[in-house]
């Protein structure tokens, strides 16, 4: 019985060798190998950048070190694949630490920047702006532009993080939604053109007077253009009379 015993326990430990331990043991394999390889006098090992990438890809970091070293009795430049890996690993290390929380998964939403300019036809405005730290490529974009509505949505990363921009506008007056025209992302900006319903001057860019973010950029651009604005509506006025 005893004898049975020991050889059923000699079985599962075989079996869980077997499952559990290849790669384990491949990779320590990988790792003498290349150490072989480095310590090597002849043939003289040669720096390459596959090797220093593969050591800092799998935390081989005494064989990286050596790799380096050796690069530069050579005068073998290998800055570009250390710096690269590194940047991967701690891109890596980062978004391990980004899933210790339990938000990790719920996307920032910023709201977009807009600088419209005040005409009697159009409405052009910027959309991404790279001065608040966005994305330059979006994707996920949603477009709706109806009677007196305006609202976008697009999805971009940043540092690593994925975000949310969007921009929702009750409009102080009805556009014509088929003739919106937009301009691709292209470097953190894009460009949204509405053409009014009715040509008109408008005093405020929504309807309603909840506050809308960046909101302010509408008033700089009214105060800036203002002189045009009454020049407008005072000729338009004389035609009438």
């Amino acid at each position: 019985m005893i004898i049975l015993r020991n050889v059923s326990y000699y079985i599962i430990l075989s079996l869980i060798k077997h499952v559990f331990c290849p790669s384990l043991t491949n990779l320590t394999t990988e790792y003498s190998n290349m150490s072989t390889r480095i310590d090597s006098t002849f043939p003289k090992y040669v720096p390459n950048d596959s090797d220093v990438e593969t050591c800092i890809l799998n935390n081989w970091w005494d064989l990286a070190k050596k790799i380096v070293l050796l690069s530069h009795e050579q005068d073998i430049d290998l800055s570009s694949s250390v710096r690269s890996s590194v940047e991967t690993v701690q891109r890596n290390s980062k978004e391990l630490l980004d899933l210790l929380s339990k938000h990790y998964n719920e996307l920032d939403v910023y709201f977009l920047f807009f600088n419209v300019l005040i005409s009697e036809l159009t409405l052009p405005f910027n959309g991404l702006n790279h001065q608040m730290k966005c994305a330059l490529q979006v994707e996920n974009e949603v477009l709706n532009v109806d009677k007196d509505r305006l609202e976008y949505s697009g999805i971009g990363t940043h540092s690593g993080k994925r975000k949310k921009y969007q921009v929702n506008l009750h409009l102080f007056n009805r556009v014509v939604g088929p003739e919106t025209k937009v301009t691709p992302v292209s470097m953190g900006r894009f460009s949204i053109t509405l053409k009014k319903e009715i040509p008109e001057v408008w005093n405020t860019l929504n309807k309603m007077n909840e506050k809308v973010p960046n909101h302010q950029i509408w008033w700089e651009m009214k105060e800036k253009y203002q002189e045009e604005c009454d020049k407008f509506i005072s000729e338009k006025l004389d035609k009438e009379l």
